[in-house]
């Protein structure tokens, strides 16, 4: 299990401890002004200024560069850090949630200025109560007439937008607001994602999930959807086999790849289990 599952998940998978959803964690007034912060700092110009950022670090010594991102990543850890989820587990995920609410995506604001992408699932965190964060969202946003900024999901409904999402080839990461809490499912990709885009620069973010992928070569026609589909360039070819591998190196067992293969091909195997990825996080 990852860290945080040791730290905050008593005796289970961290994010299905229901405790760290509770309405009591939003009573805290630092979290509520860092999540209020958060949606008007990360929603303008955050995609361009950690884009300089990390261009400036490539300029400087390997040592020294990866010094520095252990360092901002503990501090993350400790603020807003996520975890790569599978779909399976979401619905524990959902169930623990006291509210559930679609939220537009501040990645994509800051990355493409889409202002009505709506690809993030707040948990708990019901804008109608939090009075501070409903006004970050409308000013940060400007929606128009036609759209529910705030869109109520029951759990079937957030498990249902959940499968559309994959089918687009997004990975789903789960988030903390001031850890332990846990305030938001995003789904990602590398064009757009933020997270996604410093874990191309070797700045961790979030935790691989907890499983690795496998692929049934009985089954496997070698057609290379899967490998398309993988935003971790997990997934090779075996031209003399012409079959599809995974690489558990690589792999974050976001179980994506699944969605594209029609033969039912691929599965998920538990991390801690794997004899080279247990230690992988």
């Amino acid at each position: 299990m990852c860290q945080f599952c040791h730290q905050h998940g008593e005796g289970k998978k961290w994010y299905h401890n229901a405790s760290n959803y509770a309405e009591d964690l939003l009573n805290d007034v630092e979290r509520r002004r860092y999540i209020k912060e958060f949606i008007y700092d990360v929603a303008t110009d955050k995609a361009r200024e950690m884009e300089e950022t990390f261009q400036q670090a490539l300029k400087v010594p390997r040592w020294l560069r990866e010094i520095g991102y252990r360092f901002y990543e503990q501090k993350y850890r400790r603020d807003h850090f996520g975890q790569v989820i599978p779909k399976e587990d979401l619905h524990q995920v959902y169930r623990n949630a006291s509210t559930i609410v679609r939220l537009p995506c501040v990645c994509r604001k800051s990355s493409t200025g889409a202002r009505e992408a709506r690809y993030c699932i707040g948990l708990t965190m019901d804008p109608e109560k939090l009075l501070e964060i409903k006004e970050a969202f409308l000013e940060t946003f400007q929606f128009g007439p036609h759209v529910d900024p705030f869109e109520r999901l029951t759990a079937e409904q957030a498990m249902g937008l959940t499968d559309e999402f994959e089918k687009e080839g997004l990975i789903h990461t789960i988030w903390t607001f001031k850890t332990p809490f846990i305030g938001a499912v995003c789904n990602c990709d590398r064009a757009d994602c933020l997270a996604m885009k410093a874990y191309q620069y070797r700045f961790h973010l979030f935790f691989r999930g907890e499983y690795v992928a496998e692929v049934d070569a009985s089954r496997c026609i070698g057609c290379r959807r899967c490998a398309q589909a993988c935003q971790f360039g997990a997934i090779g070819y075996s031209a003399h086999r012409k079959t599809a591998f995974v690489d558990p190196l690589r792999c974050y067992g976001c179980g994506i790849c699944r969605a594209q293969c029609e033969q039912d091909a691929i599965f998920l195997t538990d991390r801690a289990a794997h004899p080279r990825a247990a230690s992988l996080w």
